[in-house]
């Protein structure tokens, strides 16, 4: 009883410093290039899409990954696409708190980034029109 009432207090001062991630949490849009790690196909019927990538802060590495479940509380997640490892993509994150997991970044699908040019014109082009 003892040990189970300490890991029960343990729980919740964790769940009171841990940084809330919520989907609506990206207050603070920074921008940055993500590369694809994994992606998986999904259809809508059983398999879900899933995505994993890695993007970098003042070159620091951090890692997401999440799925596109129906009804899920996730980013979007296209259901098909040739995506492959090394594919380089924009990526929003909440510049509060880079590493707040699933919520706190999400890859931009629709922005591709093939060179640094690309990079600058679509920082330049969410200043004034961020991805919804």
């Amino acid at each position: 009883m003892f040990r189970k009432k300490h890991m029960l207090i343990m729980v919740l001062l964790l769940a009171a410093i841990m940084p809330q991630c919520k989907k609506e949490n990206i207050s603070s849009p920074a921008y940055s290039i993500g590369s694809v790690i994994y992606y998986q196909k999904g259809n809508n019927l059983i398999t879900p899409a899933q995505i994993s990538y890695m993007f970098r802060v003042n070159h620091y590495p951090y890692f997401n990954q999440y799925t596109d479940r129906k009804g899920g509380k996730g980013w979007k997640v296209p259901l098909s696409g040739n995506y492959k490892q090394g594919d380089k993509f924009m990526v929003q994150y909440d510049a509060a708190n880079p590493s707040c997991n699933t919520f706190g970044s999400r890859i931009l699908f629709d922005y591709r980034v093939n060179d640094s040019a690309d990079y600058k014109k679509y920082v330049n082009e969410f200043k004034d029109n961020p991805p919804q």
